[in-house]
């Protein structure tokens, strides 16, 4: 088994791996292209090619010599880099992943809470829902937005509603986007508690977007009631 960054080559198992993933992760060997070139009797442009894909499919994951530097790379990433990359990661480091935010979360600087959030809603792991909790409460806008989400996303991915009260409470935040976030999150769970706290929203909000967002919930959940 090769071993770059936190990214795992096991050519043992080299039938699971794409013509691609295969040009990658020889060259990520130390192997040249036109090394690549001859072993697997392909032309050099298409090696390169075949390196550029992998790049960025992988890219991240194999300079991350950490979770944690895996979680920072991510923190500074474009948003297709930082999809890319949960997309691609396996299930060993990605419980460490949640394991590190988990540790860590408290101390983070605001904007890395955000990308925190973000990931935990994309992973959707249980163990991590007391931290979505705090989220929901913080004192920046952004990280109350990410977190209801996540939590949305989370019971969606897992079919439950173990959120649900978090993200009523999050229906009388000060922010209106906060508040369409969490309506948001409530069609996702199909919550049937809020329905008289949106009706009011609906009717007292002067923000076109929240009665849009409030509208949308009403009609898809009386439509399953």
């Amino acid at each position: 088994m090769g071993l770059n960054g936190m990214l795992k080559v096991d050519w043992n198992d080299i039938d699971s791996y794409t013509t691609e993933e295969i040009s990658y992760f020889l060259s990520l060997e130390g192997k040249s292209i036109d090394s690549i070139s001859k072993i697997r009797n392909l032309d050099r442009k298409t090696i390169e090619k075949h390196i550029i894909s992998g790049k960025i499919k992988y890219g991240i994951l194999a300079k991350s010599g950490s979770e944690k530097q895996l979680f920072y790379e991510i923190c500074t990433s474009g948003k297709f880099d930082k999809i890319n990359v949960l997309k691609n990661l396996d299930k060993f480091n990605e419980k460490k992943l949640v394991e590190f935010i988990k540790l860590n979360y408290i101390n983070m600087r605001t904007k890395d809470k955000e990308t925190a959030l973000w990931i935990l809603g994309e992973i959707g792991d249980m163990e991590v829902f007391d931290v979505l909790v705090k989220g929901v409460v913080h004192k920046h806008v952004n990280v109350r937005r990410m977190a209801v989400s996540a939590i949305g996303k989370l019971g969606d991915k897992l079919g439950n509603k173990l959120g649900e009260n978090a993200l009523i409470r999050a229906l009388d935040d000060t922010n209106p986007q906060v508040i369409m976030y969490a309506i948001k999150a409530l069609i996702k769970i199909k919550s049937e508690k809020a329905v008289k706290k949106i009706e009011c929203i609906k009717n007292n909000t002067d923000k076109e977007y929240l009665k849009i967002c409030s509208e949308q919930y009403l009609n898809i959940i009386k439509q399953n009631i």
